[in-house]
């Protein structure tokens, strides 16, 4: 209990410590006597120098280079995998409880997984350093998603693929704003103004615009009065993932639930509810032919892109990474060029990780249809907080360490460069992954979701323009991904739904 307290560790070590050695002393040494305050005996032995039985940095404690909080988060796996599979009738528990189980459990596994991509990457050359973090810099969400569209296929349930949709766009959201403006407020207040390495951070900055683009809409919402067979013209600039939205709004046919005459006109008015642009019209002309080799293509550039950007970060610029302090050399998910395993110790936890993570992520996606059924919140809302920030909250954590040390361009660059491996990696290998095992997701996003993931990177680009900040620039990107939040909370859930 003292250890589970965190702060009690010393008390913890202290009776760790002296239990293990009264029990393995010969039983002739063991001398059991009360002893007053001011009595010393000459043949004692000290042990253990132990000054407080409390310390509240203890929280920095680290056993074998593993936070004391992932340690003690380990049970808990276990705990929710004998707990999920042995109990697949409820009988003990509810789904509820599993879902959160299993969500909680993803944050252990998850800070495994990127101590052991550092580990290896450190002791391994740019190639292998790089195919490591692009192959499980992701493996954390990437198993969560992909379970749950294989789960809504079998199903036949869309749903799950707008709560996909959704958690990525949280992701997306939550590292561009949530992320860098809490550890400029955290900072902020240690620090009157801190600098950051704005030429690395840019390179992040130009990743996330090409991979999201600009989208200014087509003008039209449902709801809105539209004279009959008025085709509405889109205003856009897009680019990435969101190409093929753009285009199925441009080519899509617009398809209303119910239209009313406004006015005694035929011609007139008409004001039209439930609109959603179909792309199955005539058998899935328009989205076989022309929607689905566009995601295709989207989906080999941005990799490529990706790449790129590695390899512009890992080998040929690497010195403008040493303008300012920051550990971090590429664009991926995890930052730490320490080595707290060897080589093969780190591949072997690695993998471990990976296991425990596709059971608690099936565990997860097993339990979450009670949820969004029953639940009166917007699945919208669901997919971008719980979903989308509970697997981050390590990395959230280590933003704000960094922070703290006056080391904010490490921490800017841990919530960019999960953004781009969102846009660059994730939604690339579900598209992918659709060719193998068919799903019903589609690279076609509400919106909310484009409007929300485009606003968010024009406003941390004009945020990172000058290389400096303070905690009112960081509450400024806080108090904007609240607002979103606030949107997504009282938005109706995904029709269908």
């Amino acid at each position: 209990t003292a250890w589970l307290l965190i702060i009690l560790i010393p008390v913890a070590k202290l009776s760790t410590r002296a239990a293990s050695r009264v029990l393995l002393l010969p039983p002739e040494r063991v001398l059991i006597r009360p002893l007053r305050m001011t009595e010393v005996p000459l043949e004692g032995e000290v042990i253990l120098c132990c000054y407080h039985a409390a310390n509240p940095y203890y929280y920095k404690y680290a056993v074998d280079g593993i936070n004391v909080f992932a340690v003690n988060l380990l049970p808990l796996v276990l705990v929710t995998l004998v707990l999920g599979y042995v109990d697949s009738p409820n009988h003990l528990t509810g789904s509820a409880v599993k879902f959160t189980l299993a969500l909680l459990s993803i944050m252990p596994l998850s800070y495994y997984i990127g101590m052991a991509i550092a580990s290896i990457s450190a002791q391994s050359n740019f190639a292998v350093g790089a195919v490591v973090n692009a192959t499980f810099g992701s493996i954390t969400e990437l198993t969560f998603y992909i379970t749950a569209l294989i789960k809504g296929s079998r199903e036949g349930n869309r749903c799950y693929a707008e709560v996909v949709k959704s958690a990525l766009t949280g992701t997306l959201v939550g590292c561009v704003l949530f992320v860098p403006g809490l550890c400029m407020v955290i900072g902020g207040i240690r620090h009157q103004e801190q600098r950051f390495n704005s030429r690395s951070a840019g390179v992040s900055s130009a990743l996330l615009f090409l991979s999201v683009g600009g989208e200014l809409g087509t003008g039209l919402s449902p709801g809105l009065g539209v004279p009959p067979g008025w085709v509405p013209a889109p205003c856009a600039v897009p680019a990435g993932v969101f190409a093929p939205t753009l285009f199925s709004k441009v080519y899509g046919k617009l398809v209303c639930g119910e239209c009313h005459n406004v006015t005694q006109n035929p011609l007139g008015h008409y004001l039209c509810h439930n609109c959603h642009f179909d792309l199955m019209d005539n058998n899935g002309t328009l989205y076989y032919s022309h929607v689905q080799p566009l995601v295709y293509t989207v989906s080999i550039l941005l990799p490529a892109a990706y790449l790129i950007g590695l390899f512009f970060t890992l080998k040929t610029h690497t010195h403008i990474y040493d303008i300012h302090i920051s550990d971090c050399h590429m664009p991926g998910h995890h930052h730490s060029a320490v080595v707290h395993w060897s080589r093969w110790r780190a591949l072997v936890i690695l993998l471990l990780s990976t296991l425990c993570m596709s059971a608690c992520a099936d565990l997860a996606t097993e339990h979450i249809s009670p949820i969004l059924t029953n639940s009166t919140i917007s699945q919208y809302f669901i997919g971008v907080t719980v979903l989308a920030m509970v697997p981050e909250l390590p990395e959230i954590v280590n933003g704000i360490q960094f922070a703290l040390q006056n080391n904010l361009s490490l921490s800017i660059e841990i919530g960019n460069c999960i953004a781009v491996q969102v846009c660059m990696l994730q939604i690339p290998i579900l598209v992918l992954f659709t060719i193998f095992y068919p799903t019903n997701f589609t690279l076609v996003f509400s919106d909310l979701h484009v409007y929300a993931s485009m606003f968010s990177v024009v406003l941390m680009n004009y945020i990172f323009m000058d290389g400096k900040c303070d905690y009112f620039q960081g509450t400024v990107l806080v108090m904007v991904y609240f607002i979103l939040l606030a949107v997504y909370f009282f938005a109706p859930s995904p029709s269908g739904c």
